[in-house]
């Protein structure tokens, strides 16, 4: 950062951006900085003038307020056993800047109050960076954005470099590009590196709504719409200065609103005649009207013209939650993406950016009301996205010992893809060792051949996880399947393993079994809850 020379602030102050820009034939950035944007309403537009419009004043400060208050997170992404972590990094210098002070002028919300409002209305926002030796961001100062000019050292072919002129009080002051936090909007001109100020894109609609405006002013300000003449009779005696009197009368009695509602009476047979329209007429309260919802259209859209209060249909109880998302997907989503994104470039180093990333949190008006948050921390409790110390830390409260766990349905099956197997949750998978084969049968004399294979599938130890709600799911299906048989007399092997989760072969050999009466029909349920169990089911027992 460099003083430049006197020639080189005169040229940035007065040409600016176009290097042919003259007195004679001054270019746009001249003009604005000399008398604003000039209009076909006739109004010129500067920073100054439109912030002074109440409909452009309450967008813009509605919309950087809540850009303000959502907290901004620098957050740690790592690779833990092979699962995704994500945490807010506390251990980062960047940490407390972003979410709490800056610098020692400025809190988070300030700072981040006065760049939202100049990237919405300027398209650009800018903070000079302080880093100590290691490069580490030590505190961020806000820069106005209206002040800034930016520059492209061309002097190496090949290796354009982009640079920042920042005029002061004092004088003009370099910025260097790696020295500025630079947050663009509207980014419709040139090369896309700078944003388009919307007072300068939309300057037509915001200088009619500001002309509508004073029209208003005016007209209470004259109470009795003073916009016309005074006819008199040919053969009236007046005179030209009791004529004069007249008419100072009434600029005197009862022009302003601090005069509304005298009356008086005109001398000598004299007639008003109105030479403009009154407001009425003109439609100026359907103008003024149309105009505010145009300036709030182009600051955030339909939803921001709700939120206003500037529409017909205004949001319902029933409709605030859709409508609340509706506004911050259109109109501050934006905004905060391109801040986020800003803050990966400038503040946070190359090598660090895979696993750094900043974040403002939206639950602050997308988490709802109170009973809102509890029910839908209700529905992703039970369907396992969060734990219940999950919810309590998004609630702001403490933890509590043994609430990590997560729940799920208890008619919910779980696939394990490494061992190919399914089971309820609440129902440990045995392990690869944990089988034991069953020892075959001797047939008995006099019978005829029955099967070689074991009657039923190798011994399962039980996990300890089982619990009596599996159980009394396995009983509900065995009921099924003895309904089935005791109604049609027999049933199929397919059907005992579609229903009970079993391999075919598994129900195959119990339909042997049952067929050749080595399983009576007091002994078939509780053959069957073994086999739906996955155990061995033990005459002895």
């Amino acid at each position: 950062m460099q003083k430049l020379k006197l020639w080189d602030r005169v040229k940035s102050l007065v040409f600016a951006n176009d290097a042919n820009s003259t007195l004679a034939s001054p270019s746009a950035d001249l003009i604005q900085s000399l008398m604003g944007f000039p209009t076909a309403a006739g109004k010129a537009v500067t920073r100054l003038t439109a912030i002074r419009v109440a409909t452009f004043l309450s967008g813009v400060k509605m919309m950087s307020s809540d850009i303000a208050k959502f907290p901004l997170i620098l957050r740690s992404t790592t690779n833990v056993g092979g699962r995704i972590r994500t945490v807010p990094a506390v251990d980062e210098p960047l940490y407390p800047i972003l979410r709490d002070c800056p610098n020692q002028w400025h809190t988070s919300f300030q700072m981040r109050f006065f760049l939202a409002s100049q990237l919405i209305m300027a398209g650009n926002s800018f903070c000079q960076i302080i880093r100590d030796k290691k490069g580490d961001v030590l505190a961020l100062n806000p820069l106005d954005a209206w002040r800034m000019t930016q520059k492209w050292d061309l002097s190496v072919p090949g290796n354009p470099l982009l640079y920042w002129v920042f005029s002061t009080d004092s004088g003009l002051r370099r910025f260097e590009q790696n020295e500025i936090w630079h947050t663009t909007n509207c980014n419709f001109e040139g090369n896309g590196v700078e944003g388009s100020a919307v007072i300068a894109l939309a300057k037509e609609a915001l200088s009619v709504l500001m002309a509508a405006e004073e029209t208003a002013g005016r007209n209470f300000a004259n109470g009795l719409g003073m916009g016309g003449f005074i006819t008199f009779p040919v053969d009236s005696l007046l005179t030209e200065p009791q004529a004069q009197n007249v008419v100072d009368r009434l600029k005197k009695d009862f022009s302003g609103s601090q005069n509304a509602g005298k009356f008086t009476i005109l001398p000598g047979g004299g007639q008003w005649q109105n030479m403009t329209w009154n407001a009425k007429d003109s439609q100026l309260l359907e103008s003024r009207q149309w105009n505010a919802q145009e300036v709030a259209r182009v600051l955030g859209g339909a939803p921001l013209i709700v939120k206003l209060g500037l529409n017909e249909s205004n949001s319902t109880f029933a409709s605030t939650s859709a409508f609340i998302e509706d506004y911050f997907n259109s109109a501050l989503l934006p905004h905060t993406t391109a801040i986020e994104q800003s803050i990966t470039r400038d503040l946070i180093a190359p090598k660090d950016r895979p696993r750094l990333y900043a974040k403002h949190n939206a639950d602050v008006i997308l988490g709802g009301s109170q009973r809102e948050r509890a029910e839908t921390y209700e529905i992703q409790m039970r369907s396992g996205q969060i734990s219940g110390n999950e919810a309590r830390v998004n609630e702001d409260r403490d933890t509590v010992d043994g609430y990590d766990f997560f729940q799920m349905p208890a008619n919910c099956a779980v696939f394990v893809p490494e061992t190919q197997e399914i089971f309820i949750p609440g129902q440990q998978t045995p392990a690869p060792d944990e089988t034991e084969e069953a020892p075959p049968e001797t047939p008995q004399p006099g019978q005829p051949d029955q099967p070689t294979s074991s009657p039923l599938p190798p011994t399962k130890k039980k996990g300890k996880g089982a619990t009596a709600r599996l159980e009394t799911l396995t009983n509900a299906l065995v009921e099924r399947v003895i309904r089935k048989e005791q109604k049609a007399g027999s049933v199929d092997a397919k059907f005992i393993s579609e229903v009970l989760n079993i391999s075919l072969q598994e129900a195959e050999e119990f339909q042997a079994h049952r067929k050749y009466g080595q399983l009576i029909d007091a002994e078939e349920r509780l053959a069957l809850v073994s086999l739906a169990m996955g155990e061995i089911y033990d005459e002895q027992t």
